[in-house]
């Protein structure tokens, strides 16, 4: 009567067991979507059949096996913050690829273009007061065209800073959330076995990869903690240590939560693309075009300085003034000539043409790096076109990379549905088999029992 008894007890324990299997397929299907969702695996533990100690075998719940992949999600995480460095220097450098105007039509080329040939024309008509003043507008053009470009910059720059701030925030943000679960795991040990939870954890944590090159190391009650570059902690535990950016100086910061600068520290994400922009391309390319606009004011002043005006006298101002503290690109200006102020004839040749030949001659004179204006310009221009191909063919190749990454850790913890619609079959038949063996053993008590009385 035991050994009925146990049977009966060992039966019932394995419809349970069966029950709550069938409740984890569920969840799977469920969630099948749900990003960051690692499929979950039912253990079941057999139990011993030794009849003669009443054991007669069955089988028990033993937990769930989570088929996470830390390894799968490292690399996914390392892909990301590469496909995150490419996509941002893609997208900023496409804003400031458009200053740089090539057509040579408009911008600073062709204002440089028109000033060469108000000054070619008056290598005919050196005293024309009309062309005189045509050359003295065209200047102003040019000095408009530097102040656009330069300008341009200074915003393309404002936007990568105003980018910057927002993805610290994001990154701070993000980190919040998570040291909310850390403090969920911490306070209930149930709650690491939580697929739900993991999954939001997982996902945070992906998105957090975007934005900058992170560690993070998983504790044995299943907190993060999380280190920027290996090295500066965000992350621990129950705390957060939030970023900061200062861009009071002339180069924007990263800084700790002590204050300390962590700049070089990044060197992948979101995050490190738009410091080296910020930092490094976008003033590069300013100094260039400051240099530029200095060269071609000075050059023109220089030349001029060596004319006499229409009065057979030295020029007492130049024609172009700029502060090169402030950038000669940015303060470019033309003082306020009359036609006749402009020195277009040689000392030795009162009225002629002789410093207008020389100002025409200018295009083609390599003035600047063994270059001429425009090619120094274009060039400029090109370093820019170069810059944005390169970082559309990372963007190619790392949404490329990601996505295969994914894939593989897919194809380790994603759900498939026909592996479960199998499973879920087994498992009723599991609990059918214990259900009809539940029901024997029960008409074999009843039998037992009648024979007792």
């Amino acid at each position: 009567m035991g050994s009925l008894m146990v049977s009966l007890r060992n039966a019932a324990g394995s419809m349970g067991a069966f029950e709550r299997a069938m409740g984890v397929v569920q969840s799977n299907v469920t969630n099948a979507s749900t990003p960051g969702y690692a499929r979950q695996r039912v253990e079941f533990q057999s139990e011993r059949i030794q009849p003669e100690l009443g054991l007669s075998g069955g089988v028990t719940w033993s937990g769930t096996l989570d088929s996470r992949s830390s390894f799968a999600e490292s690399n996914v995480r390392r892909r990301a913050a590469e496909f995150g460095a490419a996509d941002e220097m893609s997208a900023q450098l496409k804003r400031v690829e458009p200053l740089f105007d090539i057509s040579g039509d408009s911008g600073v080329p062709g204002a440089l273009t028109d000033l060469v040939e108000s000054f070619s024309a008056l290598t005919v008509s050196p005293n024309d007061n009309a062309m005189r003043q045509t050359a003295i507008d065209r200047a102003t053009q040019l000095a408009d065209s530097f102040h656009a470009l330069s300008n341009g910059l200074a915003e393309a720059s404002h936007t990568v800073e105003r980018s910057l701030q927002d993805q610290v925030s994001s990154i701070n943000s993000t980190v919040a959330k998570i040291v909310e679960i850390n403090r969920e795991f911490r306070s209930d040990v149930r709650a690491v076995s939580d697929a739900g939870l993991q999954a939001q954890l997982a996902t945070l944590q992906e998105d957090l990869s975007e934005s900058g090159d992170f560690t993070i190391l998983t504790a044995e009650d299943g907190s993060s903690t999380i280190f920027l570059g290996g090295q500066v902690m965000v992350a621990g535990g129950d705390k957060a240590y939030p970023l900061s950016v200062d861009a009071s100086g002339g180069q924007a910061l990263l800084l700790d939560s002590q204050g300390r600068d962590v700049t070089d520290k990044v060197s992948s994400g979101r995050v490190s693309s738009l410091l080296t922009l910020r930092n490094s391309i976008i003033p590069q390319h300013q100094s260039e075009i400051d240099r530029l606009a200095q060269v071609v004011a000075d050059t023109v002043n220089t030349t001029l300085g060596g004319g006499v005006d229409s009065t057979g006298q030295p020029p007492t101002q130049n024609l172009f003034e700029y502060d090169s503290t402030l950038g000669a690109a940015r303060t470019l200006r033309t003082n306020a000539l009359q036609p006749g102020d402009l020195a277009l004839a040689d000392s030795t040749a009162p009225g002629g043409n002789g410093v207008a030949l020389k100002l025409a001659d200018l295009s083609q004179a390599k003035s600047i790096d063994g270059l001429t204006f425009s090619e120094f310009y274009g060039n400029r221009a090109a370093s820019v076109g170069l810059q944005l191909q390169s970082a559309e063919e990372s963007v190619a190749t790392k949404s490329q990379l990601v996505a295969q990454a994914r894939e593989l850790r897919d194809e380790v913890q994603q759900v498939d549905l026909n592996e479960e619609a199998i499973l879920i079959i087994q498992y009723q038949r599991g609990y059918q088999a214990s259900a009809q063996l539940v029901k024997t053993l029960n008409e074999m008590t009843e039998i037992a029992l009648g024979l007792l009385r």
